[in-house]
C-alpha cells in the first residue's frame, strides 16, 4: 500500500522507434529537470567496445554508422534511457532485408503491442507525474496511467487514422495501380487502439491544423487539443549553392506512396512536358511499383538516405514539392525551407507554409495547380529567390530550441499552477541530488 502511495514526480517519455521529435521531447524535460526516464525499443550507444569492434573495418564502421546514427542524440542523459530492443531490433531487421509488406505490418504490430505493456510495468515502478506517449502504442500505457492517476499526454504525431482509412479507400477507387495491399486485421487492430488513445488521453498534442480537424471528426474536444509545431536544425539545414544554368531541380522528400500524392505530382510532371525541369524523388517506395513504372522517364529516384546526409539533397535543389493526402506535420517541409526553397504543398501536409509568402499551398489531387506553380517557380527565378529568402526567415521561427520551449511551456500550463498537480511536476530525486 505504501508502494501505491508513493507520490509522483517527473515525466517519463516513450516511442518504441526513433523519430525526431521524441528525442526533442526527451531533451525539452531533461533540459528543464523533468525527465525521469526515456522509454524507447532501440538506442544506439557508441561506447568504446563498439567502437573497438567496429574501427577496425571501414565497411563495417560505415554500416553502423549510416543505419544507427539516428538513434543516438549526445545531449541525452544516458542513464535515464530505458530500452525493449528484442522487437524493435527485429523489426529493424525485416526492414532492412525488405522483408515481405504483410510480415513487416505484422512484426509492427507485435513490436508495438510489446512495448505497449512494458512501459505500463514501467508507469507502475516508476511513478511519474505525466507521461508523454504517442499514437499507435499507448493504448494499456494510457490505462494504466488513468489508474495510478499519472497525467496522460499524446502526441498525435499524424492526422488520425480513421481519416487515413478514408483516403486509402478513396485512392483505391480512384488509382487502383497506386493502392499497395494492405494486412486488414493490422488496420481494424489501429483503428480501435486510436479510437481509444485518443479517448483516454488528458491532453493530445498535434502538429498541425490538419491533424486537429481528424481529431474532432472522432469526438475529441478541441479543448483537450494542443497545436505544437514541429522544428528543424537550421544549422544542419540551411541554404546552398545550386548553379545556375543547370536544369530546374524539383525536389520531394519522403515514403513514396500515394499517401503523399505521388500520383498527382508525377502526372502535373508529365503534363508540364518540360524537359528542363527535372523531378528528383528521396524515399522508399512503398508498394506502387506498378502505378510507377509509367512515369519512370519523369523522374530519378534516390533511395533512403541516412537523416545525416539529407541536407546535401535539399542544398541541390530548386524548390520543394510535397502534396499530401494525410499527414502530421511533416518534417520534409520545414528543412526544405531552412534550406532555402520555396514549397508547393497541400494544407493536408501540416505545414508552416503560408501560401504566397514562403511557396504556395494547393488543393489536394489538384494537378493543374500543382503543374501551375511549379511552372510559375520554373519560369521566375526572381520569384524563387525572394520566396527562398522568406522560407529561411520562416524556418528560424521554428527551430528545435523553439519547438523544445513550446513544449515546456504547455506542460507548465496543463500540470502548473492552480491545477491540482501543482507540487507534482518537480524534477526527480536524481536531479535535486545532482544540485
Amino acid at each position: 500500500m505504501r508502494e501505491r502511495n508513493r507520490p509522483l514526480s517527473g515525466v517519463i517519455v516513450a516511442h518504441p522507434g526513433n523519430p525526431l521529435r521524441s528525442y526533442e521531447a526527451v531533451l525539452s524535460m531533461q533540459e528543464a529537470g523533468y525527465l525521469k526516464k526515456y522509454v524507447t525499443g532501440f538506442y544506439y550507444r557508441p561506447n568504446r567496445i563498439v567502437r573497438a569492434c567496429i574501427d577496425g573495418s571501414r565497411p563495417l564502421s560505415q554500416l553502423v554508422e549510416r543505419g544507427f546514427s539516428g538513434r543516438y542524440r549526445p545531449e541525452l542523459d544516458a542513464s535515464r534511457i530505458r530500452m525493449v530492443p528484442a522487437f524493435e531490433l527485429l523489426y529493424i531487421v525485416a526492414h532492412r532485408l525488405k522483408f515481405p509488406k504483410k510480415i513487416i505490418a505484422t512484426l509492427w504490430r507485435w513490436r508495438t503491442g510489446r512495448f505497449d505493456r512494458v512501459l505500463a510495468q514501467i508507469l507502475e515502478k516508476e511513478r511519474p507525474a505525466a507521461v508523454i506517449c504517442y499514437n499507435d502504442c499507448a493504448i494499456h500505457t494510457l490505462h494504466k496511467a488513468k489508474s495510478l492517476g499519472i497525467f496522460c499526454i499524446l502526441d498525435q504525431m499524424i492526422g488520425h487514422v480513421q481519416s487515413a482509412v478514408r483516403f486509402f479507400q478513396e485512392e483505391s477507387k480512384l488509382h487502383p495501380d497506386f493502392a499497395p495491399s494492405t494486412n486488414q486485421r493490422v488496420v481494424d487492430w489501429v483503428l480501435d487502439r486510436a479510437r481509444d488513445e485518443v479517448r483516454l488521453a488528458d491532453l493530445v498534442l498535434a502538429g498541425s491544423n490538419y491533424v486537429k480537424g481528424s481529431l474532432v471528426e472522432v469526438g475529441v474536444a478541441p479543448e483537450r487539443i494542443r497545436i505544437l509545431p514541429y522544428g528543424v536544425d537550421t544549422r544542419q539545414f540551411k541554404p546552398g549553392r545550386h548553379q545556375s544554368g543547370k536544369k530546374f531541380r524539383l525536389l520531394f522528400v519522403g515514403l513514396i506512396s500515394q499517401r503523399k500524392g505521388i500520383k498527382y505530382l508525377l502526372e502535373a510532371i508529365k503534363q508540364l512536358g518540360a524537359p528542363e525541369v527535372e523531378l528528383v524523388m528521396v524515399g522508399r517506395i512503398d508498394g506502387i511499383e506498378q502505378g510507377l513504372a509509367p512515369y519512370r522517364s519523369y523522374f530519378t529516384h534516390i533511395p533512403n538516405l541516412p537523416h545525416t546526409e539529407m541536407h546535401r539533397v535539399f542544398e541541390s535543389a530548386d524548390a520543394f514539392v510535397f502534396p499530401s493526402l494525410h499527414e502530421g506535420s511533416a518534417l520534409a517541409t520545414y528543412e526544405a525551407l531552412a534550406s532555402g526553397l520555396p514549397v508547393i504543398t497541400t494544407e493536408n501536409a501540416g505545414s508552416v507554409v503560408r501560401d504566397g509568402v514562403e511557396g504556395f499551398v494547393v488543393p489536394i489531387r489538384d494537378v493543374a495547380g500543382l503543374r501551375e506553380k511549379i511552372l510559375m517557380l520554373y519560369q521566375s527565378p526572381e520569384l524563387r529567390r525572394e520566396m527562398g529568402v522568406r522560407a529561411r526567415e520562416r524556418a528560424e521561427q521554428f527551430t528545435w530550441e523553439a519547438y523544445r520551449a513550446r513544449l515546456g511551456e504547455i506542460l507548465g500550463q496543463v500540470l502548473g499552477k492552480g491545477s491540482a498537480m501543482q507540487g507534482r511536476l518537480k524534477p526527480p530525486s536524481y536531479v535535486a541530488a545532482a544540485n
